[in-house]
């Protein structure tokens, strides 16, 4: 089935002889899995033992500290949780740790994830298996003796899947996200208190977050990818730049293909370039490979050359998807 392509028009930009928008491309799921793989049972096995960094100051949580990698990973369930619904096909419930899911040798212990799978209905499982966080030395309080306005929070996500049926496991994961904690900047005990309250909200939304794209790399993903193409050279460029601004990719074609027959290696490049644009939008990736070769081949465009290799790229990615 031909996949289409949604179009955005917003931040146009127009540089010189060529303009610069954006459109949304798929691409495939990280993790491949068998396609009737539906229902996930989220399970959380971060502790102090896997994950033992980032000590939280328990002047804001009570009187004994709490490990932020912990803190964090009880909302990574709930990005996770997110994510598969946000998928269309797929979806998840939160399941308690489980003790045993490696048995003594190291090998999966399927029986053990066999009899939960049976009783709740799931086809398999997503374990979040470790987090790290890294914030810089001496934390918010060097930050605001230093007269700092942020500090960084940088996290790490580890997973494995596990799919009973077909008795497929994958693991070992790994995702990143990354926050910028504003800090007052200020050494009074009330702005490090309050200092620490916040970071311990970001951390909470750090592992959101890493829970988010952990799940999200089970099945295939839109992003924005930026594009390129010539408005000026000929009459028929012109003629089609508010046609592919559009996104009115057929009469934009029409209308490209009229200027084929350009004495000039320079203008036809262009067209044969924009060819190529419109192509991809309707999802014809080989006709758009086609067009962006003979471009830079034939006509020497060098912006068709780098094209070129996006476009063989995309197909390998899309060949990818039609097996998920």
């Amino acid at each position: 089935m031909k996949k289409l392509l949604i179009i955005s028009f917003i931040g146009l930009l127009t540089v010189s002889c060529k303009t610069r928008f954006r459109i949304s491309v798929q691409e495939p799921a990280v993790v491949d899995l068998p396609n009737d793989a539906r229902s996930f049972g989220i399970v959380n096995m971060i502790d102090e033992e896997n994950s033992p960094e980032q000590k939280i100051a328990g002047a804001v949580l009570g009187n004994a500290q709490i490990n932020g990698n912990v803190e964090a990973s009880e909302r990574a369930v709930a990005g996770a949780l997110r994510a598969l619904d946000r998928s269309n096909n797929l979806q998840g419930t939160k399941v308690p740790q489980l003790e045993n899911i490696y048995k003594g040798d190291g090998s999966v212990n399927w029986d053990l994830l066999d009899s939960i799978a049976e009783k709740d209905g799931y086809d398999g499982f997503i374990a979040l298996s470790k987090l790290e966080t890294q914030t810089p030395v001496g934390g918010t309080v060097l930050a605001n003796a230093t007269g700092q306005n942020s500090m960084r929070l940088d996290g790490s996500l580890y997973i494995n899947a596990y799919i009973n049926k077909e008795r497929v496991s994958v693991e070992q994961y790994k995702v990143f996200y990354r926050y910028n904690i504003p800090t007052s900047g200020s050494t009074s005990i009330v702005s490090i208190l309050n200092d620490s309250k916040r970071k311990t909200e970001y951390f909470k939304a750090l592992g959101f977050q890493l829970g988010y794209k952990a799940a999200a790399l089970l099945y295939p993903n839109w992003v924005w990818v930026s594009r390129t193409f010539y408005n000026k050279g000929s009459k028929i460029l012109k003629r089609a730049k508010p046609m592919i601004r559009e996104g009115n990719w057929d009469i934009a074609e029409e209308q490209l293909e009229m200027g084929l027959n350009a004495r000039s290696d320079r203008v036809r490049g262009r067209v044969l370039y924009n060819l190529a644009l419109v192509n991809e939008g309707q999802g014809e990736l080989d006709e758009a490979i086609k067009y962006a070769k003979e471009s830079a081949l034939a006509c020497g465009n060098k912006l068709a050359n780098d094209y070129l290799r996006i476009l063989k790229d995309r197909k390998r990615q899309m060949s990818i998807l039609q097996q998920q």
